[in-house]
C-alpha cells in the first residue's frame, strides 16, 4: 500500500472508530468519545434521505449544490428501486407527467447507471456522499431483489401509513428489525427504518377524514405508536446494532400540533433516552422542498435525538469506506497494479 494512502486510511479508521459501547450517565445511555463537538456533524448537515435518481428535478450536481447550499455536509444518495421494475411505456408515461429532469434505464442497467452518477457526485470536496435505495418494506415479506441492494453503502426501509387499512405501530417496527437483522447476515451494511412515526400519524388523520372525523378529535392514546411492553422490547433488539430509526421532515408538519407532539415525544423519547441511534433526512424530492430550510431540531430536541444519535451511521459509514480502501489497495499491491 502507497504511503500515501495509509494516513487517509488511518485518519478514516481513527474517526469511524467509536462503537457501540454504552456507558450510563443520568438514566441515559451516551456514547463515548463522540463529546467533542468538533467530531459531530449537526443535525441540519446531515441528510441521509435524499431522492436523486429518477424523480430528480435538476441535474445531479444542481440537486447536491441545493443541499450543501442550505448546510448538508452529509447525504446518502437514493432512490425509490421499484422504479426500475417499470415497463418502458409505464416509466415515459410516468416521467411525462412528473416533469422530471432525470431519465434513466430500467432493471439493471438503470442501477448502474444511477450508481455510476453517484459514484462521480462522491468525488467532490465539499461533502460526504454515499449510496443507497429506499425499499418497501412489504419486500421484505414477498422477497427481495439482491443484486442492487448489494451495491448500496446503506438501505432504507419505507415504513407504509398504510392508508386504507390499520396503521404501523409498535409491532410493525419489532417485525421489520427482526427481518432487517436477519438480512444482515447477507448485507452487513447500516439499514434504516424510514420515517415510520409521522406515518402513523398520516394514516389515523386521512381515516378520520374519510369517516367525517375532525382529525382535531384524535386523542394521544390514539396517536401513541406503541403499547406496553414494545419499547423495551424494540431498545433490547437494537441495541448494539446497525439499524436506525428516521426522524425525517414529515416530522415537522406533525410537531406544531400539541396532541401530535406529546405523543411522538412519549414514543420516541425512551428510545432516545436508551441509546437507540437514528438518522435525520429532508427526503426531498422536489424543487419546492429543497428550497426549504432544513431545521431538524426543532422536533429532534424535544424528543431526545441528538446529534451523537445521528453520528454514529456516518462514522460506521466511513469505516466501512475506509476497510473497503485498504482492501483494494493491499489487492492492486499484491496484483502488481499502481
Amino acid at each position: 500500500m502507497s504511503t500515501q494512502i495509509r494516513p487517509f486510511i488511518a485518519f478514516l479508521l481513527i474517526l469511524a472508530g467509536a462503537q457501540e459501547c454504552h456507558a450510563q450517565k443520568d438514566g441515559a445511555a451516551q456514547l463515548p468519545g463522540q463529546a467533542l463537538a468538533p467530531g459531530l456533524f449537526q443535525l441540519r448537515e446531515m441528510d441521509l434521505h435524499l431522492h436523486s435518481g429518477m424523480e430528480r428535478p435538476v441535474d445531479l450536481q444542481g440537486w447536491i449544490d441545493l443541499a450543501v447550499a442550505d448546510g448538508r455536509k452529509v447525504i446518502l444518495l437514493l432512490d425509490h428501486l421499484e422504479l426500475y421494475r417499470k415497463s418502458s411505456e409505464q416509466y415515459e408515461a410516468w416521467r411525462d407527467k412528473g416533469k422530471f429532469q432525470a431519465r434513466y434505464p430500467l432493471g439493471s442497467e438503470g442501477h448502474k447507471a444511477l450508481y455510476s452518477d453517484f459514484a462521480s457526485a462522491s468525488q467532490r470536496k465539499d461533502v460526504l456522499i454515499f449510496r443507497g435505495w429506499e425499499v418497501s418494506e412489504d419486500e421484505l415479506d414477498s422477497g427481495l431483489e439482491m443484486a442492487p441492494l448489494r451495491m448500496a453503502d446503506a438501505l432504507g426501509f419505507h415504513i407504509s401509513p398504510r392508508n386504507g387499512s390499520a396503521p404501523p405501530n409498535g409491532q410493525t417496527l419489532l417485525k421489520r428489525v427482526r427481518q432487517l437483522k436477519e438480512l444482515q447476515q447477507q448485507l452487513p451494511v447500516p439499514m434504516i427504518l424510514f420515517h415510520p412515526f409521522p406515518m402513523r400519524i398520516e394514516n389515523l388523520q386521512r381515516t378520520a377524514k374519510s369517516k367525517g372525523r375532525d382529525p382535531r378529535t384524535i386523542t394521544v392514546k390514539e396517536y401513541r405508536f406503541f403499547r406496553t411492553g414494545e419499547q423495551k422490547e424494540l431498545i433490547r433488539l437494537l441495541k448494539g446494532s446497525s439499524i436506525y430509526i428516521e426522524m425525517n421532515r414529515d416530522t415537522e408538519k406533525y410537531f406544531d400540533d400539541p396532541v401530535c407532539r406529546k405523543a411522538l415525544i412519549a414514543d420516541i423519547l425512551p428510545l432516545a433516552q436508551a441509546g437507540v441511534q437514528f438518522t435525520v433526512s429532508t427526503d426531498n424530492h422536489h424543487l419546492a422542498a429543497a428550497k426549504k430550510p432544513f431545521a431538524p431540531d426543532h422536533y429532534c430536541g424535544p424528543t431526545g435525538v441528538t446529534p451523537s444519535h445521528c453520528n454514529t451511521i456516518v462514522r460506521e459509514l466511513l469505516a466501512l469506506r475506509a476497510k473497503r480502501a485498504l482492501v483494494g489497495a493491499d489487492s492492486k499491491q499484491a496484483t502488481g497494479e499502481r
